[in-house]
């Protein structure tokens, strides 16, 4: 038996991993502008995601993934994890950008605009 975290879902491969348990959460880092104060929120992961962690069962041989949630459940979750850069705290972001000696922080053309 083998835990991962979901750095394993696209970087990790285990040679003879026939068989994934996914449970369809993962911890997210999350900021919250009112209290100041970034936590690890456990949420449904993605539909990306799940493709991914179903992709970790035999990469080298048969394999099976087992949904711990309903295909209805599977069906509702977003497509894609939300971007980090719109879910946590920008003040390292912006402190490295202004050490790179980017002025216009805000009219910086990010992949994924900051929320």
């Amino acid at each position: 038996v083998i835990l991962a975290t979901n750095i394993a879902e696209t970087s990790v491969t285990i040679p003879g991993i026939k068989y994934v348990v996914d449970p369809g959460l993962v911890k997210a880092r999350f900021y919250d502008p009112n209290k100041r104060l970034e936590s690890l929120i456990v949420i449904p992961i993605s539909k990306a995601q799940a493709l991914q962690r179903s992709g970790r069962a035999g990469r080298d041989g048969p394999g099976k993934c087992f949904c711990l949630y309903p295909e209805t459940e599977f069906e509702k979750l977003d497509e894609s994890p939300k971007p980090e850069i719109k879910r946590c705290n920008l003040s390292n972001i912006i402190l490295n950008l202004k050490a790179l000696g980017v002025d216009d922080v805000v009219g910086f053309d990010f992949i994924e605009k900051p929320s």
